[in-house]
């Protein structure tokens, strides 16, 4: 198994100088599509447009168990695509083992200790425009820690993610990311049992609804709370 990763201590400064450079090694520039759309191959997540959006904020709301499969199948897309991509895990919650080799060589992983340090990763590989799809997890966050992030933070994201066309997932336990585009809301709830069986089995069972912005308003209880 081969995986580009990043671990963030104290020395914020440092590794973030450090990322950069292993940035312009590992991913030199690519041409990305305008207004594209990333098939991800899962039912629930493409009926809607086919994919995630290019150039937008995509959120996905649901238990970590969720966004862990999720984390898989877009490692599954790099390899479809061709493409590289980057995952921002803000507590060490993601566990490659099991994931495709080919499609781990794509990914930069970027372990960070804490909510500041993932915003200021995230802001540095969207300011870089360089790769086609950036995950920012925050599900395994503590919901005191994510309100704390200014709304403006989102907003500067999306203006960030239109100019380079990147499509930014963020991974959360409840809805907070203000200037999302799409909010996935994930309504699986796997039980013990579900351990025994294959990844791709649960990601096929995965049951998901997509809103865009214009229906935020008309979304159901469920996927305003915690999921």
């Amino acid at each position: 198994m081969s995986i580009v990763s990043v671990q963030f201590g104290n020395s914020t400064g440092g590794r973030l100088s450090h990322l950069r450079s292993l940035l312009a090694e590992k991913f030199p520039a690519t041409e990305i599509k305008p207004n594209g759309i990333l098939p991800t191959g899962l039912r629930a997540v493409d009926e809607s447009e086919g994919g995630l959006r290019q150039g937008a904020i995509t959120e996905l709301v649901g238990r970590s168990s969720s966004g862990a499969l999720f984390a898989e199948a877009v490692i599954s897309l790099l390899i479809n695509r061709q493409c590289h991509g980057a995952l921002i895990d803000t507590k060490h919650s993601f566990d490659p083992e099991g994931c495709e080799p080919e499609g781990l060589r794509r990914l930069l992983w970027v372990i960070c200790r804490d909510v500041r340090q993932a915003i200021k990763v995230a802001d540095l590989l969207l300011r870089d425009g360089n790769l086609p799809l950036v995950l920012l997890d925050f599900q395994a966050v503590r919901a005191k820690e994510l309100r704390g992030i200014p709304a403006s933070t989102w907003h500067r994201f999306q203006r960030m993610v239109e100019q380079s066309s990147t499509a930014l997932v963020v991974l959360s336990s409840q809805p907070m990311v203000e200037a999302a585009q799409v909010r996935i809301a994930v309504k699986s709830r796997w039980k013990l049992d579900a351990m025994l069986e294959r990844r791709s089995e649960l990601l096929a069972r995965l049951d998901a609804q997509s809103f865009t912005r214009r229906q935020f308003p008309a979304l159901p209880e469920t996927a305003r709370k915690t999921a």
